[in-house]
Parts: structure tokens; sequence; C-alpha cells
């Protein structure tokens, strides 16, 4: 005769497969989760120009370019007087103090770089350009961040669609 069962068993959970399984899907949205988030907020003085770009911007070094001043990092480096630098902050068409300092940067940014093997110093300059500004101003930032290593420019607008 069968042995009748005497009762329902107690079912017995494995824990370490479990917390594995956890610590692996932890890991993973660790690893996907992005920490660098950038806050570009435009000055009142600046009116951006507006894209259909979709790329969304990228670490560098900040340099605004409006009607009043040129401005890295939030500190006003050259006046600027109806859309042109003086002459006595230029040498042809090099600006002399924007070059001191974008090379200041591009020092410190290198320093950094050699440092940590994480960081690389990519050399990348994010403009914000007011829409009224004349090119040839443009052109001469754009030069002056050349010599001071700064080679791949990023330009930052307004999404909205043409």
């Amino acid at each position: 005769m069968p042995k009748r069962r005497s009762g329902p068993e107690e079912a017995k959970l494995n824990i370490t497969s479990l917390m594995d399984i956890m610590t692996i899907i932890l890991v993973f949205l660790l690893k996907s989760y992005s920490t660098e988030d950038i806050q570009i907020a435009p000055s009142d003085d600046l009116r951006l120009p507006v894209s259909s770009s979709s790329k969304p911007p990228q670490l560098a070094v900040n340099t605004v370019i409006s009607k009043v001043g040129i401005i890295v990092d939030g500190v006003k480096v050259v006046d600027v007087s109806g859309g042109v630098v003086g002459d006595e902050y230029k040498r042809g068409t090099l600006i002399q103090p924007l070059f001191d300092t974008l090379k200041e940067k591009a020092d410190e940014a290198k320093a950094i770089a050699e440092a940590r093997a994480s960081v690389d110093f990519t050399g990348r300059l994010l403009l914000q350009i007011d829409r009224d500004i004349p090119f040839a101003l443009v052109r001469e930032v754009m030069y002056t961040g050349g010599q001071a290593q700064f080679a791949e420019f990023k330009f930052v607008v307004y999404k909205g669609s043409e």
C-alpha cells in the first residue's frame, strides 16, 4: 500500500542565487546610469538661435559671446561693444585676454587628464553666441580658441522646429 503524504511540504528558497541576481541587476543599473547632467542657462542679454538639432550638449569649456562681452566659465574676460572687440585686446586676429584664459583652462584640463587615466583632454569649446553677433567676431573667437588648443567647437542653440 502506497504511503500517503502527511500534509504540504515546506518549499525551500535558495536566497544565495536571488542575491546574485539582484547584485548583477544593481551593478548593471549603476553602470548604465549617467550622472553627468549639463546645465546651460543663457544670460538675459543673450538670444540664442533656433535649430532642429537633437544632439545633447557635451561637457566642455563654456564660452558666451554676447553684445556686452565674452565670458568664459562665468567670468567676463573681454568687453564687446557693437559686436566688436576693442583693438587694445587684439593682436591681429587673436584676442589676447581670451587666449590667456583659454590656454589656462587647457593646461588645467591636460593636467587633470595626466593625473587621471579615466579623463581625456578633448579640446572642446561650448559656444553660446547671440544671434546678432557678426561672424567676424565669431571667427576671431574660434581662431583664438584654436590657438589655445581647442580644436572642437560646439554651438548652443534653442531646440525648435523650422
